[in-house]
């Protein structure tokens, strides 16, 4: 199945011509236009099992950043980041629909994928929590494009977006953002893994 997104021409033309033509004000329409929804389908298979599969799968482990409207960093641990295109660059990051950081990420109009170093597993924990403060004892600096928080001595590499398309998917929303500014430091640490419902990191294969 397939999501068909359809932008109605004469709805922008229809704030112009009020003068309502504001950035603002076309952004709104085309938030509505953007926000879509998955068709679900029949479960076929066992919801334990799916995910001890799923938990055989290795990935990075992730902080994603937001400002929410009463100017509090926001933030969750995702391990559901994946590069969308490299030309335009974009990704996408799946988070699950009753997060607290996803209103914020949808106010932002924007996100920063924090990719946690192998010593950060405290920190992932910390942001995968219900707290209601996870920025208290957390180091950041605004991202160059967003001012999003981008997690010093955390994270080895940072990826800064603009939120483009917002996508429901049965429990979670599919968020993807066009990479406005990046950033690594490849020598300073191992990234943090997550296999098997624990935590690791990367070991160099030598052949």
């Amino acid at each position: 199945m397939t999501a068909k997104l359809t932008i109605d021409v004469s709805e922008t033309e229809k704030l112009v011509e009020n003068g309502d033509g504001t950035a603002e004000a076309l952004a709104g329409k085309l938030s509505e236009v953007f926000r879509t929804e998955v068709p679900g389908a029949l479960c076929r298979v066992d919801g334990a099992a799916f995910r001890d599969v799923m938990a055989s799968l290795p990935t990075a482990v992730s902080v994603v950043t937001a400002i929410d409207p009463d100017g509090a960093p926001r933030g969750l641990t995702c391990s559901a980041v994946c590069s969308v295109s490299a030309d335009p660059p974009q990704v996408l990051v799946c988070i699950n629909q009753r997060n607290g950081s996803l209103a914020a990420i949808r106010h932002s109009g924007a996100f920063v994928v924090n990719v946690l170093g192998s010593t950060s597993a405290g920190l992932s924990d910390q942001f995968a929590s219900s707290a209601a403060e996870k920025f208290s004892d957390v180091d950041w600096r605004p991202a160059p494009n967003s001012g999003l928080p981008v997690l010093d001595g955390s994270a080895h590499a940072f990826i800064d977006c603009e939120l483009t398309a917002d996508i429901t998917a049965g429990s979670h929303s599919i968020l993807v953002g066009a990479v406005q500014a990046c950033g690594t430091d490849i020598d300073s640490m191992h990234p943090l893994l997550y296999w098997r419902r624990a935590y690791g990191t990367w070991l160099q294969h030598e052949s």
